[in-house]
């Protein structure tokens, strides 16, 4: 137990101090005899005996009141992690390039579409395995094809999250059909940019965009886009969806040789933004190597978490504000009782 405000302990002075101002008091209205033994034989009763309970209860009353005025505390120490999350604009591409099928490990069929959707799905909310979820994260949705729509806004309740990618579907509008990730990497970029200005405003801010084709349409050019993120401090995380590739065999003179597929100008492109903004550029061609990368990207984008040592205070004074009031409460029935001296 400690005392938050020692110094009012001073006030004991006042106890002795009180008690000799008493007995000087006595004194003076005392009856002066010469001697005691002109009154004879003296029975002292047991009433006398206990006169000295009336002035002993208030003295330590007032002692009871300035130990409360010196506040007895008991601490207790603990720690708290304080966890900062990150705000996380995913962006997916509907155009219908994206109903080709994609190859899982089960060999079900499945398209490029329900398999990203799988994969978003557990990189939000964990899979129980490798990706444990992203549950300290803000995290919004946009999709795309000519157009950008946005799907989910940044939000903490991840059950909504998870239910509107389930609700993602191909775009089946040959008029807006088309792939625009840089007008969707720009609408992205200025969501987590006007997030800055909310109260629950994060300071690592991400981009992971996903398609699977080149763009070819839009107002917005793709590294002009990435350069309005780096400038508000929004890392691009880009990943490309495409066929595997596979080395050509090339006959010459010299032999048969195996030459490696060359990248493609899109996926330069994509590696540009990620590179250009510190973010990575990964391809995936199946289930597997998707789930591997957004593993990948989960281990990057780490939520900060500080520990922090705390001290909890609890106020003791209760019990001598009750011992204070008991003691003249005490005083007072038995100074008009069995202790009570008429003046």
């Amino acid at each position: 137990m400690s005392l938050a405000a020692p110094h009012y302990l001073w006030l004991l002075l006042m106890v002795p101090l009180l008690w000799l101002y008493a007995r000087k008091r006595r004194k003076d209205e005392a009856v002066v005899y010469s001697s005691l033994d002109l009154l004879g034989e003296r029975n002292v009763t047991w009433r006398q005996r206990l006169l000295f309970l009336l002035p002993l209860c208030f003295y330590l009353a007032i002692v009871c009141l300035v130990i409360c005025l010196a506040r007895p505390q008991t601490e207790s120490l603990g720690t708290r992690e304080d966890r900062e999350g990150i705000a996380i604009q995913l962006v997916v591409d509907v155009s219908s390039s994206m109903s080709q099928d994609m190859k899982t490990e089960a060999r079900a069929r499945m398209t490029r579409m329900e398999v990203a959707k799988q994969v978003m799905v557990e990189f939000v909310k964990g899979d129980g395995e490798g990706l444990r979820g992203r549950p300290d994260d803000m995290i919004g949705v946009i999709s795309f094809s000519r157009y950008s729509d946005n799907i989910c806004p940044m939000t903490l309740g991840h059950d909504a999250v998870e239910y509107l990618i389930d609700e993602i579907s191909i775009n089946t509008r040959p008029n807006e059909d088309g792939t625009a990730y840089g007008d969707a990497v720009a609408l992205a970029a200025a969501r987590l940019k006007d997030q800055e200005n909310t109260e629950d405003a994060l300071k690592s801010k991400v981009i992971l965009l996903l398609t699977d084709g080149e763009n070819n349409c839009g107002e917005q050019m793709p590294l002009y886009a990435a350069a309005m993120a780096k400038e508000w401090g929004i890392k691009i995380y880009t990943i490309s969806i495409q066929d595997q590739l596979e080395p050509k065999v090339v006959k010459t003179e010299g032999g048969t040789f195996l030459k490696p597929e060359v990248q493609s100008a899109s996926d330069e492109v994509l590696e540009k933004m990620a590179e250009s903004t510190g973010g990575i550029f990964r391809r995936a061609h199946d289930l597997n190597s998707l789930q591997s990368v957004y593993s990948e990207i989960n281990a990057l984008e780490k939520t900060r978490v500080r520990e922090v040592g705390y001290t909890e205070y609890e106020e003791r004074f209760v019990i001598f504000v009750i011992g204070a009031l008991a003691l003249l409460l005490i005083r007072a029935v038995l100074g008009s009782t069995v202790l009570r001296v008429s003046s």
